[in-house]
């Protein structure tokens, strides 16, 4: 029985698991339109980080197996959402189209009701991601997107937290030193305070009420302490290169950074005397066996099957080569191995544009709306999420909110550089108060040109 018909058994054992999610969704359906995306936003992260939390048992289970909901909730809304929706550029449906093709390539894989399952939600993640870019015409939607995740991640936070309050020596069960909040992955979970830490960080330089600043920084202080717990050295370095602009801001403000720090520390030293022992030497330490397991890839199933990868084989497994019985720890590994070269090609493809669009839009931040922090912030944080995909395969991964981030963030850029490259800087991507002071002069130089036709 695989993990699927296990979900479903659990499920249909005790339907009133779903119960809180039909409330969700019943309480989403009365909310006026313009407020149902926000909502689903916020939504989401807690959805998915649920579903992380096996030791949760059948609320983890329910959450697991209607993650996919979350996403067709956000397309659902997206679509819904009133107002001026963005034309795309065509190059932005690889997503999809790639992510059919991957259903493909893994069709005859031994687990294959599992591998098809996580590529149906994969195309729903990119569906969503469109949907949602299609609705981000002003500097202010791009925050409501921003805003909701990061309201999102104030409730997911809590997740990990209870489990370290209830019973830190259970939330460090294996005995490896590392944080496994609920029974979750410590390398997975660190995935939400990777994401969460930037977002508050940025809250925290940006959100207008000063009263909310000490909730903000105690929130910071959480996640990047939890994160620490985990020992995970991607998770650290995601989260230090998505908050590089706002270390460098706070620089110039002494005030404000040396009472951050302050409070931080107190939580830091708080969350450190709940736990014996963590094993942070580990974040020190380059000592891996990915390379190993690369060149294991490498010579038996890259050099046997560079083109199309698992298309057309039989017995293997889609998640680990049967020559290395692990799965690859790195993204691009994972979709050479998965599909070859021609699902390869097309997705690095989009990286590389995706990367030189976000630093193309990064280098006109100051010419855009809005605060130029939130660009630079943005910007960091989709080149961490390209350079975790080197070391773990979540960024193509459907059950995180950081994969879902990626899209949108991708998309987004490649929108907002196709507009400055089409239109000019100046009209790309306005706030609303430039776009309606850019409505009255158009209508005033209307006014003046029927004045002249009257004459």
């Amino acid at each position: 029985m695989d993990r699927v018909e296990i979900y479903i058994e659990i499920v249909l054992a005790q339907p009133l698991l779903l119960l809180p999610i039909v409330a969700l969704l019943l309480f989403i359906a009365v909310v006026p339109d313009e407020k149902k995306l926000f909502l689903s936003l916020v939504i989401l992260v807690p959805w998915i980080t649920v579903a992380r939390c096996l030791g949760l048992g059948e609320i983890a289970a329910a959450a697991k197996l209607t993650s996919g909901g979350a996403y067709l909730l956000i397309a659902y809304t997206a679509w819904r959402h009133p107002g001026e929706k963005r034309t795309l550029p065509i190059i932005l449906w690889l997503y999809p189209i790639t992510a059919i093709l991957w259903l493909f390539v893994i069709l005859t894989t031994d687990d294959s009701a599992v591998a098809i399952g996580l590529r149906v939600q994969w195309l729903l993640v990119t569906i969503a991601a469109l949907l949602l870019v299609k609705t981000i015409t002003t500097y202010e939607d791009f925050l409501r997107v921003i805003n909701g995740l990061t309201v999102g991640c104030f409730v997911a936070i809590l997740i990990p937290l209870s489990a370290l309050l209830m019973d830190p020596a259970a939330a460090f069960a294996r005995g490896i030193g590392r944080f496994e909040p609920h029974g979750a992955n410590p390398n997975q979970i660190g995935m939400l305070f990777a994401l969460s830490a930037p977002l508050i960080g940025l809250a925290m330089m940006i959100w207008k009420k000063n009263s909310l600043r000490p909730l903000l920084v105690v929130m910071l202080s959480l996640s990047i302490g939890m994160a620490l717990l985990t020992a995970s050295r991607m998770t650290a370095l995601s989260i230090l290169m998505g908050m590089l602009p706002i270390i460098f801001l706070l620089t110039k403000r002494p005030v404000v950074t040396v009472l951050g720090l302050t409070i931080g520390s107190i939580v830091l030293m708080y969350l450190m005397s709940m736990v014996e022992s963590v094993s942070l030497d580990r974040l020190s330490s380059l000592e891996s066996g990915r390379t190993e397991i690369w060149s294991i890839y490498i010579r038996e199933d890259f050099a046997r099957r560079p083109f199309v990868g698992l298309l057309g084989t039989a017995g293997q497994s889609y998640f680990a080569s049967n020559s290395v019985g692990q799965h690859p720890h790195s993204a691009w590994f994972s979709i050479m191995y998965q599909g070859g070269l021609v699902l390869l090609i097309p997705l690095i493809s989009m990286v590389a544009y995706s990367t030189l669009a976000s630093y193309k839009v990064w280098k006109n931040r100051m010419y855009l709306g809005g605060n130029s922090l939130v660009y630079s912030v943005m910007f960091m944080l989709l080149i961490a999420m390209y350079l975790q995909g080197f070391f773990n395969q979540v960024v193509y991964w459907p059950t995180y909110t950081w994969s879902f981030m990626h899209v949108v963030l991708a998309g987004l850029f490649i929108s907002i550089w196709k507009d400055i490259e089409l239109g000019g800087v100046d009209y790309a991507f306005p706030s609303e108060e430039d776009y309606q002071a850019r409505e009255e002069i158009e209508e005033l130089e209307e006014e003046s040109l029927e004045d002249f036709a009257i004459r």
